[in-house]
């Protein structure tokens, strides 16, 4: 007869698997925007220091193979499966270690690369249309302007606006309705660029320190992620054990009493 102690373990087990699983899910969606956000600001399709992002991803499908593994163990009362799913649990624990150490030695290979890239890419800003709509995009969404600050585009050539307009915030040369109908999209450009430029209002910030605090950020978030996971394991390793204990406890109660 199955106790209701052992029974708590058990339910308890399944609701922990259940939580591995959205973590799981967790791990490989901030390990997929790590990525992307990288590749992004890198303009390119190969970056060298996201190895550990991929496997992540591939340990957040594991995760979600062992969590149902461990759900379907505790259901059928199997020790044998109890005992498994508690050594790969071990394994992904330890793989995770393995990952947290490769990201702190690669991650600043990875900023390195991200930030030749972005230079590469700044210098093509002179007459590439291509490059100039990526950084026009990048300055209004990040609020930069440049590599490290507006004096790298005087580095650039003649060719290039100084600034240009999309290093001015909307809020630096408010334009009036009335005005601003009379005018062609051209010369409200040039207006505002005109007028940002006399008010030395555009952003001060360079975008490779507004990016570098991008990436930092989502690859904090895979951290903590992983460390929060981590912690969930150890209670499942040890809820799984002690299940598989109890199970045996009472096979051999059971068989005790029967005899």
């Amino acid at each position: 007869m199955e106790s209701c102690g052992m029974t708590a373990i058990k339910y308890l087990l399944f609701l922990f698997n259940a939580i591995f699983a959205i973590l799981g899910i967790l791990i490989v969606v901030a390990a997929s925007i790590d990525i992307s956000l990288v590749k992004e600001y890198s303009n390119m399709g190969d970056v060298s220091g996201l190895e550990t992002d991929i496997l992540l991803i591939v340990i957040g499908l594991l995760i979600l193979i062992i969590a149902a593994f461990g759900c379907f163990g505790a259901i059928k009362e199997s020790t044998k499966l109890l005992y498994t799913y508690a050594g790969f649990l071990i394994l992904i624990i330890l793989m995770e270690l393995s990952v947290g150490i490769a990201a702190a030695a690669l991650r600043p290979q990875m900023e390195t690369t991200v930030k030749k890239h972005l230079r590469e890419s700044f210098i093509k800003n002179k007459g590439d249309n291509g490059h100039k709509v990526i950084w026009d995009n990048l300055q209004k969404n990040l609020q930069c302007c440049g590599v490290t600050g507006p004096q790298d585009f005087t580095d650039v050539g003649n060719n290039v606006p100084v600034p240009p307009v999309s290093c001015c915030p909307k809020s630096c040369c408010p334009t009036s309705e009335q005005s601003a109908s009379s005018q062609t999209a051209d010369q409200m450009e040039k207006s505002r660029r005109a007028e940002c430029i006399q008010r030395q209002a555009y952003y001060q910030s360079g975008c490779e320190d507004k990016i570098l605090e991008t990436v930092h950020g989502a690859g904090l978030a895979v951290i903590i992620t992983g460390i929060v996971f981590c912690f969930l394991e150890v209670i499942g390793i040890v809820l799984a054990i002690w299940l598989a204990s109890a199970i045996k406890r009472e096979r051999k109660t059971d068989a005790v009493d029967s005899g």
